[in-house]
């Protein structure tokens, strides 16, 4: 076979090369077709993590979807985020190997918390997370707050 790397595929190249003479039936036991299925939230999640806590491997996917002649336009279509982001990442491949598609160090404070801490905070309040803000109550009972600290002592000035 021209052109086609064995050992990337197994055995499965192998199978696919044998040639059945003409008016053979060949009966196999695998699918056609098989697509995925599930859940709407858990879908939902699998796409946050794409772009979330597996990033560097939606990288990786860039780049070999791009070894593969798909164009940046197509490669962004499929992972849903911009043709720019994708030929960054290519780039930044292209430049400095494996290495290049991890995460570099930003500058600024890091964030103290996520969207684990904004539903925990949500959770005390009181507040359906798709809510929006002006529902969440002013202060105790749901009182003006500085009504409510009015009968607080104050600390002493400078």
């Amino acid at each position: 076979m021209r052109g086609v790397d064995i050992s990337l595929a197994g055995g499965w190249i192998e199978v696919a090369c044998i040639v059945h003479p003409p008016g053979e039936v060949v009966i196999s036991m695998r699918p056609v077709s098989v697509f995925a299925k599930g859940p709407a939230g858990e879908i939902e999640k699998l796409e946050a993590g794409l772009h979330g806590r597996w990033r560097q491997a939606t990288r990786a996917v860039m780049v070999l979807l791009s070894l593969h002649g798909l164009a940046p336009s197509q490669i962004a279509e499929l992972l849903d985020c911009h043709p720019a982001t994708v030929r960054r990442w290519i780039g930044r491949f292209n430049d400095e190997g494996m290495a290049g598609l991890a995460d570099r160090a930003r500058c600024g404070r890091p964030r103290l918390g996520g969207r684990r801490l904004a539903g925990r905070i949500a959770a005390l309040l009181g507040v359906a997370a798709g809510q929006p803000s002006d529902a969440v109550p002013a202060g105790p009972a749901g009182g003006d707050l500085a009504a409510a600290q009015a009968g607080r002592p104050r600390r002493p000035g400078p």
